[in-house]
């Protein structure tokens, strides 16, 4: 999923590598020509520098240790892809590396969690989402999405931050899996808290009533 986002003819650094997968797939399978695997920690440098030896690509794929984009040059690629890490820990790294960012054509995101303010923060930062993709492994959703700089028209709402414009225009089965399971996961806590003789603070009970809201939104909306 996350390698069918990247475009075509792209120069890649892959941060947080881990075990060099995303760079080593495309290079070897989808034949990229170079690619850049970077992470703050030694050890899955290490992995992912003998994985990518085993394969024979360390001519093409280079290992970097280093935080976040730090560890980046200017022009040096075009695509940036960040998989596998906290919504917020993403939104950090993009924040502390704007300059380098304006050289870089295309993000490619895939955040663990704060789905909802990673998009929020692809706007704030000038770029536009332009796709999405969902996939469910292990009884688990994922998604990730690829952004290019531009502004959205017209802007996102509240609910499209939070479920996806794209997903929600495209359907698919998947996706509307997870809207059952958004649902149904949003329905359970609304009962949680309507329990007879349960007390509610005051911004409790108002998120209780802002949950309703969004609910009876998405029941109607997908």
């Amino acid at each position: 999923m996350i390698v069918g986002l990247v475009p075509e003819g792209t120069t890649v650094a892959d941060i947080g590598t881990d075990h060099g997968y995303v760079a080593s797939f495309l290079v070897k399978e989808r034949k990229y020509k170079k690619a850049i695997a970077t992470d703050v920690n030694e050890g899955p440098i290490k992995r992912a520098k003998k994985n990518i030896e085993a394969l024979r690509l360390e001519d093409k794929i280079e290992t970097r240790l280093g935080d976040g984009l730090t560890v980046l040059g200017d022009g040096e690629v075009d695509t940036v892809v960040i998989a596998g890490m906290g919504g917020m820990l993403i939104c950090g790294m993009l924040s502390e590396s704007m300059d380098l960012l304006k050289g870089i054509k295309t993000l490619v995101l895939q955040p663990q969690s704060d789905i909802e303010e990673v998009r929020r923060h692809l706007h704030k930062i000038g770029f536009k989402i332009e796709r999405e993709s969902i996939c469910m492994e292990d009884g688990k959703f994922y998604i990730a999405m690829r952004a290019v700089h531009g502004e959205e028209d017209p802007p996102y709402t509240d609910t499209e931050y939070r479920f996806s414009r794209i997903l929600a225009e495209e359907g698919g089965t998947i996706f509307r899996s997870y809207m059952r399971y958004m649902t149904d996961k949003m329905a359970s806590l609304l009962e949680t808290l309507d329990a007879p003789g349960l007390e509610l603070g005051e911004r409790v009970t108002e998120r209780k009533e802002e949950l309703k809201k969004e609910l009876s939104e998405l029941r109607s909306s997908f």
